[in-house]
């Protein structure tokens, strides 16, 4: 590599990868993974999500939001109940457990990720998520922020 601006792709990527290790190390000891913290959140936020919500939210696919949520009911965090109008929509909710959980493991994430971070300094963290909301809506049109709307 001669410098950094030939392999931007490349270097998104294992700042991704990296980020993505650091919370996943951080709340393992919680027994859920970061892709189940983002599922476990948005239902703190919001009770009663179906499995495509979540899917669409969290930018995975319906198939995966299942997945991870029929792991999460086995292990007591959530429980799904058929909507009332549409019965094959099954709609997730937290358990008492799955609210503790979530909110302990949400405070070991939000620390990695201020530690992960603590290497740029404050303007440096606005100009990099300048930048890549740039690039989101470039691609996608807009930026969702519902996992984390208080993110630096």
């Amino acid at each position: 590599m001669k410098n950094g601006q030939e392999n931007l792709l490349w270097l998104l990527k294992q700042a991704f990868h990296y980020s993505g290790h650091t919370v996943n190390e951080a709340i393992s000891k919680h027994g859920v993974t970061s892709a189940q913290i983002g599922l476990l959140r948005q239902l703190a936020d919001e009770p009663g999500l179906s499995g495509a919500e979540l899917g669409r939210r969290l930018l995975i696919s319906p198939q995966g939001a299942q997945l991870a949520l029929a792991t999460l009911e086995r292990n007591g965090l959530i429980e799904r109940k058929p909507d009332p109008e549409h019965g094959r929509i099954q709609r997730a909710y937290l358990t008492e457990k799955g609210r503790r959980i979530v909110t302990a493991a949400n405070a070991d994430a939000v620390a990695a990720h201020d530690e992960l971070f603590s290497v740029l300094n404050p303007e440096e963290r606005k100009t990099l998520a300048e930048l890549l909301v740039r690039i989101v809506v470039q691609g996608h049109g807009e930026v969702s922020f519902t996992l984390h709307p208080d993110a630096d």
